[in-house]
C-alpha cells in the first residue's frame, strides 16, 4: 500500500516538474512600438485582392463576348438575345458593364438600367442593347444583338423590286405568295 503512494507522489512530481518546464520555455514577445514601426505598419498597402464596396467580379459565364459577373448566370441563350438572372443588386451590375461596354447610352432608374446601341470594348461589330431589372430574386439580365443588317448593294429599280418580290411595274413576282 506504501508502494502505491510512492509512485503517485513520484507522478505528481514529475508532472509538476513538466507544467513549470513548459511555463518556462514559452516566449513572450513584445511589440515593436518604436515610430519607424509605427509608421511601416500605417504606410504598407492593402492586399490587392480586397473589393470595393458593391464591387463584382468576372464571372465563367459569357454572351455576346461579354464576360458576366460572378453571380449572374444564363438561363436562355437564343441567336439574338441571351437571358440571365442572379442575387445581384442593379446598380453593382450596372458598374459591372459600364466598365467593359463603351458607346451608347446609358437610362437608368431606381430599379432597372438600360444601355442602348452600346458594343464590348475591345470587340467591335456587334452592337448590344442591354436592359438590367430589379426582380424579387435580385436581378434580371436581357442582351439583345441590334447590330444592323446592312442593305443589300442593288445596282438599279429593277434590282431593288425583285429583292423584294415585285417586277419593274409593281407586281408580285409570284401572286401565290403574297406573304
Amino acid at each position: 500500500m506504501g508502494r502505491d503512494l510512492r509512485v503517485t507522489r513520484g507522478r505528481a512530481a514529475l508532472g509538476a516538474a513538466m507544467v513549470l518546464a513548459m511555463a518556462a520555455c514559452r516566449v513572450h514577445r513584445v511589440p515593436d512600438e518604436t515610430p519607424a514601426a509605427r509608421e511601416t505598419a500605417a504606410a504598407a498597402p492593402s492586399p490587392v485582392d480586397h473589393l470595393a464596396t458593391g464591387e463584382l467580379v468576372e464571372g465563367t459565364e459569357h454572351a455576346f463576348g461579354l464576360t458576366l459577373p460572378r453571380g449572374l448566370v444564363l438561363t436562355g441563350t437564343f441567336v439574338p438575345v441571351a437571358y440571365a438572372s442572379g442575387r445581384l443588386a442593379v446598380h453593382p451590375v450596372v458598374q459591372y458593364f459600364r466598365a467593359r461596354l463603351e458607346g451608347g447610352d446609358l437610362h437608368e432608374g431606381d430599379a432597372s438600367a438600360t444601355f442602348e446601341h452600346v458594343t464590348v470594348r475591345g470587340k467591335p461589330g456587334v452592337e448590344l442593347s442591354i436592359h438590367i431589372d430589379a426582380s424579387i430574386a435580385g436581378v434580371r439580365v436581357e442582351m439583345r444583338d441590334t447590330t444592323p443588317v446592312p442593305a443589300p448593294n442593288l445596282a438599279n429599280d429593277a434590282e431593288r423590286l425583285k429583292h423584294v418580290g415585285l417586277t419593274p411595274k409593281g407586281a408580285f413576282l409570284d401572286p401565290k405568295h403574297l406573304d
